[in-house]
């Protein structure tokens, strides 16, 4: 079952003194973080599956079946989520808050759901904190419309010593289409326009001193009108460093909402978005 954020099932849950923190609200990124540093990687992989299905009710069964969390088959799936579960009351004393999903008791166990909001709350701090581990690298993320601007303002928050350059992917389906945008987003040089080989070669003269992160929102159309040899030209352009002389990087990220990345024209490609 879906449950809308205002749902009064929420306030029907099965309670217990997990439940007496404070509510997440956003503004509570930095407390999402912590509250993650204190979990296990069995507590991190049940959450990341209740978020993948925010505002779904999901079935303890489920939960153990997909996650492999009882490769044997011989456990009670109600007490394996349970110990999978045992660092949240630490991580909840560590933040103040209570826990960031509720469960419901159900014939054969229980059933756990994330609000949206809590879910997005999590994942704009968690992306943010990634891309800024992953100086230099090209990240891919599963990002609905309406958490793609929060991301970004978390982004900018989380970066502060790096320009954050955003390019819509929609307006980049043809190799000149992006050149226009990317020349615009990043502030290069007019005659970098000219075409894709003059915009190609003006990212490489750049300085080795520039920290930049370029985010491509609705990713899944950039260049989806040519060739995947031109589509890896240009991510392998777009991002490189950390540079040893100078010190700086280039960061990729692609964003955009988990249909678009499941029907995504270039879906062989290495670069591919986290569960």
């Amino acid at each position: 079952m879906y449950l809308s954020d205002d749902d009064p099932e929420w306030d029907r849950h099965s309670g217990g003194s997990g439940h007496a923190g404070l509510e997440w609200a956003s503004g509570d990124e930095d407390r999402a973080l912590a509250y993650w540093d204190a979990l296990d990687d069995k507590a991190r992989a049940v959450l990341q599956y209740l978020f993948s299905r925010r505002g779904h009710q999901i079935h303890n069964g489920e939960l153990v079946r997909e996650l492999g969390l009882d490769p044997e088959g011989t456990k009670n799936p109600p007490n394996v989520i349970s110990g999978a579960l045992n660092r949240v009351g630490e991580a909840n004393r560590a933040t103040g808050h209570r826990y960031p999903f509720r469960w419901w008791e159900r014939d054969g166990g229980a059933d756990y759901a994330v609000r949206t909001s809590t879910a997005g709350i999590f994942e704009r701090a968690l992306f943010a904190a990634q891309t800024q581990q992953g100086r230099g690298d090209v990240l891919a993320f599963k990002l609905s419309t309406d958490q793609m601007q929060p991301f970004i303002g978390r982004l900018v928050d989380t970066m502060d010593d790096t320009d954050v350059r955003i390019v819509l992917g929609s307006a980049c389906t043809t190799a000149a289409r992006a050149v226009q945008q990317f020349v615009a987003a990043l502030q290069l040089p007019y005659n970098a326009a000219g075409g894709w080989r003059e915009f190609l070669d003006h990212l490489g003269e750049r300085p080795a001193s520039l920290r930049e992160c370029v985010v491509v929102t609705d990713a899944c159309q950039m260049l989806k009108h040519e060739d995947a040899d031109l589509w890896h030209e240009a991510v392998k352009s777009l991002h490189g460093g950390p540079h040893h002389l100078g010190g700086g990087w280039s960061t990729l990220v692609l964003a955009d909402d988990a249909f678009a990345w499941d029907t995504w024209v270039f879906n062989a490609t290495d670069i591919r978005p986290r569960p």
